[in-house]
């Protein structure tokens, strides 16, 4: 088993299991802003709650049981496995009686707040401190891979990335299979992206750097606003260089041509000289722009707007921004819509079916199952089966039938 890095061994690892997504998503992505927490998976389902505790060996299982109604004989095999914290909007004196009978370590109205719910975390944090245990279901590799098979990446792509054979990034995955309970791949995402384990991530071109350091920048374009975009205008706190073209640089285009457009997966700041209309601004988000602003607001915005970029964030000009708002209130606007056949095929996919497979079970041609899979990686913004079913399950746009494991 790998041992954790020193700067780690001293989080709590935390998995949140809530039937309300937007709570769950919303804790998860605070908790996972505080370095001394690290959730490590959050589900919907009690009974997918057990799974995760045995895969992950957390520090704490923070259950959300709302107003009840639900079947608490499943926190005691919790309970057998790690430390539950319940947080609960009303029960009755039967509901919190079954609670104790069960198990529960802790008890917390959601009335009292997040301040409480933190008080109550640090004091297991202390304890996690003081035991010094850190337990994981997952090796560092199996970690690395699971993310990077999430992220898209071919088997040769991540023996490249993680400098080591294909031959064990194979044999990495039939572990990895094995633990998950899985047989295929695309079953170890659908699983993993329902345990929470994997989940698409923005762009943290600063995540990791210390402060201070400085933010690439890549120019493009050729309108008359570059001109003045030079590095000690630019400084701010942030040193940019123009024309500098790293791997990881954020792209500012500047009246930009269609040829002027990176490849999808960078993040984009979109400078116009004149006003963009609401098309525009639409089309620029579309293709990936994480800002859009004008340029004589280059002196104030543009510096925010590359660092909120870099760190996952979209910003508009405020002119523009009404209109983009009128327009996410259209039908057509919003979350991608999926076809029946589309849905049918996700499906499929997230079972590990082939093309030859799901073209038997639907009735239709290998060919035609190509290519709606074609549209349905445009929609989602996947480049294969793995990034589709990550970026389905964070949209929730699938709702993943209750799991059987492989016999």
């Amino acid at each position: 088993m790998a041992t954790a890095p020193a700067d780690q061994q001293h989080s709590l690892r935390v998995v949140i299991r809530s039937e309300r997504r937007m709570f769950r998503d919303a804790l998860t992505a605070w908790l996972r802003t505080q370095p001394e927490y690290a959730v490590v998976g959050h589900v919907s389902r009690l009974e997918d709650l057990v799974a995760l505790c045995r895969l992950r060996q957390p520090d704490v299982a923070l259950v959300d049981v709302g107003s009840g109604h639900t079947d608490m004989s499943w926190l005691r095999d919790c309970a057998a496995l790690t430390t539950v914290v319940v947080v609960y909007e009303r029960l009755s004196g039967a509901d919190l009686g079954d609670l104790c009978r069960v198990g529960v370590d802790t008890l917390l109205p959601c009335s009292h707040g997040l301040d409480a719910l933190l008080v109550v975390l640090r004091r297991y944090l202390n304890a996690a401190q003081e035991s010094g245990a850190v337990h994981d279901g997952f090796t560092e590799l199996e970690k690395q891979i699971i993310t990077l098979v999430g992220a898209g990446h071919t088997v040769h792509q991540i023996a490249q990335l993680l400098e080591v054979s294909t031959s064990a990034v194979a044999n990495t995955k039939r572990r990895i299979y094995r633990k998950l309970e899985v047989g295929s791949q695309g079953q170890a995402m659908a699983r993993a992206t329902a345990l929470g384990i994997v989940a698409r991530q923005p762009h943290h071109l600063l995540a990791d750097a210390c402060p201070g350091a400085m933010l690439p920048v890549l120019l493009r374009g050729t309108g008359p606003a570059r001109q003045p975009l030079t590095a000690p205008q630019l400084a701010g706190g942030q040193a940019v260089s123009p024309d500098m073209a790293a791997a990881e640089s954020l792209v500012v285009l500047v009246d930009p041509s269609p040829g002027d457009w990176p490849q999808a997966g960078r993040p984009v700041v979109l400078v116009r000289t004149e006003p963009p209309s609401r098309s525009e601004v639409l089309t620029a988000l579309l293709r990936g722009a994480c800002a859009v602003l004008t340029a004589e607001r280059i002196g104030t915005e543009l510096v925010p707007a590359c660092t909120l970029a870099a760190h996952g964030y979209v910003t508009v000009d405020a002119d523009a921004a009404r209109g983009v708002l009128d327009a996410l209130q259209t039908p057509a606007a919003g979350l991608p819509e999926l076809t029946s056949r589309e849905l049918d095929i996700l499906r499929l996919i997230a079972d590990g079916n082939t093309v030859r497979q799901t073209a038997r079970a639907l009735g239709i041609a290998a060919k035609t199952v190509e290519n709606t899979q074609s549209r349905l990686y445009r929609k989602l913004g996947a480049r294969n089966r793995s990034g589709a079913l990550v970026a389905a399950h964070a949209l929730g746009l699938l709702e993943l039938a209750p799991f059987a494991p492989q016999p």
